[in-house]
């Protein structure tokens, strides 16, 4: 067990250095998805009175965002995971473009609040 808890330090060590390593070499990836939060967060509270046109704005930053990702995966080192996560705002940023766009909720209501 003593020999053991060294080893895990050493690999968690390594494991932060290395996303350190990553941000310093793509501080542009960082900057795309803290503009993506900043875009997103006003609808959050329904402060903009022309929803539409936040929605599109936010859906083409979670977009650039991605792009980035997805270009510069091996360059920055970027994982699979957070490529994902990153894939998974998009889509709901999407998403909630086409719904507020069209007139209907950001989501849709559950099932039981729906009358039939």
């Amino acid at each position: 067990m003593r020999v053991l808890l060294p080893f895990v330090a050493m690999i968690a060590l390594a494991g932060a250095c290395s996303e350190a390593s990553a941000q310093a070499q793509c501080p542009e990836l960082i900057r795309l998805r803290s503009k993506a939060i900043e875009v997103s967060r006003p609808m959050n509270r329904g402060l903009m009175p022309d929803r539409c046109d936040a929605y599109i704005r936010a859906s083409l930053a979670w977009s650039a965002a991605v792009d980035y990702a997805r270009d510069h995966q091996d360059v920055c080192d970027i994982s699979n995971r957070l490529l994902g996560d990153l894939e998974k705002y998009q889509l709901d940023s999407v998403t909630a473009r086409n719904n507020v766009c069209a007139g209907r909720p950001v989501r849709p209501f559950p099932a039981d609040v729906v009358l039939q």
